[in-house]
């Protein structure tokens, strides 16, 4: 049976129990003297150019040094400023707080909770004799998105700059997958816990997340963007004696976006007793909003759906819920479906998340020896080397652009639903060559007129689709899912699914999704 490696961490504080975290913001900005090119990496300035992005913008601006001198003697600590939010994050006294809250040039101080997780589960079988023969597994995980499609038109991810957010990267410059990485694509890494350049050790998390992105071991590619320009960045602790800090995941973003990312890959999500289901709407958490803001300013974030689905939880987490933020659910190796502990959807306004999925139970390399291990965590870097692989392919598209991109070019669009989104990236729809036709492989039928309670029902319209499964849902008229349903039936009248008319209402839409074909019911 599978085990929880989920790591939950607590919120003791970084000095003394009675203090507290906030996030001061201030009033304005004062734009003199601000020079892009020397803030900037090349990467960055280049990006920008090639999106047809400004320069830079108010949110690049610095925070007023001068407003932070004053709040000084009001604080026990100044953690870092936040230009994105044009505040300071500062530890500090509630009593202390309320004098800060009537400054002139206070708009507004927002107190800063804890809660998180790395969104991976434990190993559940090891191989080892004959190691290499058994590489081409690796070849296997990348083919369910059509992977060879890349490797055909040399698209390996060339030229685009990614950053990894995660809890720890120990040995990534030695490490058989990883290492080609450090011959010329490493770029720079940041320890934002520890506020000093990056060390590679500490929990491997950060190396498996690297692995399904850019790895290669032998001549097999473990992820699809194996020439990445790579940036790592680490945001979490580990272990329980430090607050797990949505802060520093911010504080991180705003750098790779300094430094010419466009891709950012984060497997790690946010959600406990420190937030709500009501919070899931991607314009109320702090985490959320910079998600937004990133795409806006030239970078998609690609984040784990979470993996609360089989616990109280249950729903994506933060900041997957964000409307620019790419929320990617794990599915099965057997049946292609959502595993029981990823995350669902909607989001509290009843958007589509997550937005794709990709396999959430993955072989991996560790220590000479085959394991598969699974979460969500390991579905967001598969399709973050997807992602890099379409912006090479075609480097000047935006993230929305690019969100739309991967949407659209997934197994069920334009089904989707609230497990599975668009479903699995495939490359073989992003170049046109698509394996199935357009023939209907099921229909939707109606019920006799004579039948007190009437209904439409699904039927194959060949006997070698008995048993496979069929997608369909009820979408309202005013855009959310009623309903939706994976199912298996046979040649009986008894099994048929139904769809009772007494259940749908004017403007509800049917849409059916069957082995690449599919097709919608209006009802009027």
């Amino acid at each position: 049976m599978r085990n929880f490696v989920l790591i939950l961490l607590t919120s003791l504080g970084f000095c003394c129990i009675s203090q507290t975290r906030y996030l001061v913001v201030f009033t304005d900005k004062v734009e003199t003297d601000f020079d892009p090119v020397s803030y900037f990496d090349t990467a960055a300035l280049k990006s920008f150019k090639v999106q047809g992005l400004p320069t830079y913008d108010w949110y690049d601006l610095p925070v007023n040094s001068s407003y932070i001198k004053a709040l000084s003697p009001f604080i026990d600590s100044l953690r870092f400023d936040l230009r994105w939010f044009n505040g300071v994050v500062v530890y500090g006294k509630a009593d202390r707080m309320d004098v800060v809250k009537e400054f002139s040039f206070i708009k507004e101080v927002i107190t800063l909770g804890n809660s998180g997780a790395i969104l991976s589960r434990k190993k559940d079988k090891v191989f080892s004799p004959n190691l290499k023969s058994k590489f081409n597994v690796f070849d296997w995980q990348l083919e369910t998105m059509g992977g060879s499609y890349f490797k055909k038109k040399n698209l390996d991810g060339t030229g685009i700059r990614v950053c990894v957010l995660d809890v720890g990267f120990p040995d990534v410059d030695t490490d058989p997958i990883t290492k080609h990485l450090f011959n010329g694509n490493y770029i720079e890494g940041y320890d934002f816990i520890r506020d000093k350049p990056l060390k590679f050790k500490g929990f491997k998390h950060g190396k498996q997340v690297l692995s399904f992105i850019a790895g290669k071991i032998d001549t097999h590619r473990v992820g699809l963007a194996t020439n990445i320009e790579l940036l790592l960045a680490r945001t979490e602790w580990m272990l329980t004696e430090k607050p797990y800090e949505e802060e520093v995941w911010i504080k991180a973003l705003e750098w790779a976006h300094k430094k010419g990312a466009r891709l950012v890959n984060s497997s790690l999500g946010y959600s406990g007793k420190d937030h709500s289901h009501e919070e899931l709407d991607g314009k109320t958490t702090l985490i959320s909003k910079a998600g937004n803001l990133a795409a806006r300013k030239g970078l998609l974030v690609i984040n784990a759906a979470g993996n609360e689905g089989d616990n109280k939880w249950k729903k994506i987490v933060l900041p997957s819920d964000a409307d620019s933020v790419l929320a990617v659910g794990g599915i099965s190796d057997d049946n292609g479906l959502r595993l029981k502990f990823s995350s669902f959807g909607p989001s509290k306004d009843l958007r589509i998340k997550p937005n794709v999925c990709a396999l959430g139970r993955v072989n991996i390399l560790n220590n000479n020896k085959l394991e598969i291990i699974d979460g969500t965590s390991f579905s967001a870097p598969l399709v973050t080397g997807f992602a890099a692989c379409v912006l090479q392919n075609n480097p000047t598209l935006k993230p929305f652009e690019l969100l739309e991109t991967l949407q659209k070019v997934s197994s069920l669009y334009p089904y989707y639903d609230y497990s599975h989104g668009y479903g699995v990236p495939q490359a073989s729809k992003l170049f046109n060559e698509v394996i199935f036709n357009d023939t209907a492989s099921v229909v939707l039928l109606k019920s006799p007129n004579y039948l007190k309670d009437g209904y439409y029902f699904l039927k194959y319209k060949n006997s070698k689709y008995f048993g496979t499964q069929v997608f369909y849902h009820i979408q309202a008229k005013e855009g959310y899912l009623k309903s939706y349903h994976v199912v298996k039936f046979e040649d009986d009248a008894a099994s048929f699914p139904r769809i009772y008319e007494k259940d749908l209402e004017i403007g509800d839409v049917i849409r059916v999704w069957h082995r690449g074909t599919y097709f919608e019911k209006f009802i009027k």
